[in-house]
């Protein structure tokens, strides 16, 4: 019962239960999310495995390139071809970083959130993930428009040749 009874009624437009705090989160969507917690964790830690393993494979090359750049390569994958690999290796591995990142804070925001329940907490893990299918998103669409203009070119490519080549008649 209200302390004044001759006060205006009032609605709780969220739908909690009255006497819950205004400001807690509902154990259930803390269940939710901490039952992703574990799997969240999990592909952080690949991302950092997988960046790693670029940043060795980009080393490894460029120092195999600079090793063998007074002697004369006549494999496929020599000298300055190494050099290019290694670079582009070393750009993915730090494209990874960020989402790498965001999916660790993200876990560390569910766990926070499963000590206060708080919905200050909620926004922050939500924010996270957000910012993580931000990324996840324009990357898409950067790679969708890399391999439109790569399609393009191979078919521009393919039609040069097939012209120089006399398959079509002029």
């Amino acid at each position: 019962m209200e302390a004044n009874p001759y006060s205006s009624p009032s609605a709780n437009l969220y739908g909690a239960a009255s006497g819950a705090g205004a400001d807690a989160v509902s154990p259930g969507t803390i269940a939710q999310l901490a039952g992703t917690k574990p799997w969240v964790r999990f592909m952080s830690v690949l991302l950092w495995i997988g960046v790693v393993f670029m940043l060795l494979a980009g080393a490894g090359m460029g120092l195999v390139s600079v090793m063998g750049a007074g002697k004369a390569t006549t494999g496929p994958f020599g000298g300055k071809e190494l050099i290019f690999f290694a670079i582009i290796y070393g750009v993915m591995a730090f494209v990874y970083i960020f989402p790498a990142i965001k999916l660790w804070k993200y876990a560390n925001r569910i766990g926070s959130l499963g000590a206060s329940h708080s919905v200050a907490d909620l926004d922050a893990a939500l924010n996270e993930q957000r910012s993580f299918w931000k990324f996840i998103g324009i990357m898409t669409i950067i790679m969708l428009c890399l391999y439109l203009v790569a399609v393009i070119g191979f078919v521009a490519f393919g039609a040069t040749a097939a012209l120089k080549a006399g398959a079509f008649p002029r």
